[in-house]
């Protein structure tokens, strides 16, 4: 009967359906399967640290309303004291205008809870409407979502908001939206391990999120913008020093130094000591996690903006300037005074000038570091004894030499090293008491 209903071409449904209702029959349950569907431990303590940190949590489920509201309260996704401002059911385009008007005159406070079908409403006729009002909610409900809808909203938040989007899932149905987000985060689960592997990271459990965040987050900001200042720093202090010596000589084109040490001072003099940056660390991991309130900070983008770029700037043609003027005045009318020497004085401080600056930004130092430094400075000795036509041994091991290049290097770092003391002793950082 099962057989023949399945094979007609006519009337299938029903004819299947009446064969199922005659077949089963006084039967009885032996018993039920399911894939069991709660919180994980410390989810609760992840989102209440990931709120003070100031990001904002949107729960985007194909669960029905009732329980996608009884989820956010179990998880403290919404405080007890916050009240639900939902949108379900929306049967047209003027419903949807009139819920928009209500919770734009809320106070923002409220968790939106909106449902699958007024969702679509809503991004069909009002999307910028809809991301705005509900990116100045505390948090979000987003109830019954298809896979499009869950990607739609990331795109939205993205593009129209102008807001970075973190996207987490453990299923196969947030993969699209896993891989629309900036950031896909995935969480093998009893589902499969779709989600895990199409993301950019994988966790194991929710509550490794926020070591992902405010740790290795915070480090990865911090690390990439001083990074990239040093590079920055490297490359232009030692192009304003080219130019001045050409200015110095009415623009004519002479290249200040050797062929040699310039390969050396862009790979083996000062290489390691500015990779080794990636290791600094600001604050211990325990700080981190204990005040989520100093992730609110990196989201101002302090570290790397055009104030940082242009602050850099400054300190590499003010060392630049320095360091080939300083050579200059303190060679004049002394009877060694050559070119040759005027070259070796002023890339000695310029090599000693990069690593003494590497190591005042140093918040934490780990062996690499040290191993980074004494490895360039060891490398620099031996370039100083296998290119006498490059520095003069029997000038160079001499205190009149050590002495100017101490000069120069100092004429060059203390004055940006005590506006780096003064900016700590008036504006310190908001973790400067707590490390």
């Amino acid at each position: 009967m099962w057989t023949e209903a399945r094979t007609q071409r006519h009337n299938r449904k029903e004819a299947m359906a009446a064969a199922q209702s005659s077949i089963e029959r006084a039967l009885e349950l032996v018993g039920l399967t399911g894939v069991e569907d709660k919180l994980q431990d410390n989810v609760r303590e992840s989102l209440e640290k990931l709120r003070h940190a100031g990001i904002r949590i949107w729960m985007l489920t194909g669960d029905k309303v009732e329980t996608a509201v009884c989820i956010a309260v179990s998880s403290r996704l919404a405080e007890r004291s916050q009240q639900f401002f939902t949108i379900t059911g929306l049967a047209s385009v003027a419903d949807a205008s009139k819920r928009l008007n209500t919770l734009r005159r809320r106070n923002g406070e409220d968790v939106v809870v909106v449902d699958g079908s007024s969702l679509q409403i809503m991004l069909d006729n009002y999307p910028h409407e809809f991301m705005e009002l509900m990116c100045r909610a505390s948090s979000a409900v987003a109830c019954r979502c298809s896979p499009t809808q869950k990607a739609a909203i990331a795109r939205l938040v993205q593009n129209q908001m102008n807001k970075r989007v973190a996207a987490i899932g453990d299923g196969g149905n947030d993969v699209s939206m896993i891989q629309m987000a900036n950031v896909g985060i995935g969480i093998p689960g009893k589902e499969g391990q779709q989600a895990s592997l199409a993301a950019d990271f994988s966790i194991v459990t929710f509550s490794h999120l926020n070591r992902l965040l405010l740790w290795h987050g915070r480090n990865s900001y911090k690390r990439a913008a001083r990074l990239s200042q040093f590079i920055v720093h490297r490359g232009l202090i030692i192009a304003t020093i080219q130019i001045v010596h050409c200015a110095m000589y009415y623009y004519a084109a002479v290249a200040v130094y050797n062929s040699w040490i310039q390969v050396g001072y862009a790979t083996l003099f000062t290489m390691l000591p500015v990779f080794s940056l990636v290791l600094d660390e600001d604050i211990s991991e325990w700080v981190a996690d204990t005040y989520p309130e100093l992730y609110r900070e990196l989201r101002k983008g302090r570290s790397l903006n055009t104030k940082s770029f242009l602050t850099w700037v400054f300190k590499s043609v003010y060392q630049g300037t320095v360091i080939m003027v300083i050579s200059v005045f303190v060679l004049w009318d002394d009877h060694y005074f050559t070119t040759m020497h005027l070259s070796a004085i002023s890339f000695s401080a310029l090599v000693f000038t990069e690593l003494i600056m590497i190591a005042a930004e140093i918040h934490k130092w780990h062996y690499l570091m040290i191993l980074a430094e004494a490895f360039s400075m060891i490398c620099y000795l031996v370039c100083v004894l296998v290119l006498p036509t490059v520095f003069d041994r029997s000038v160079v091991f001499t205190w009149n030499f050590l002495l100017r290049v101490l000069i120069v290097t100092l004429v060059s770092c203390v004055p940006i090293y005590l506006g780096k003391c003064l900016q700590r002793r008036f504006a310190p950082s908001s973790y400067s008491k707590l490390v």
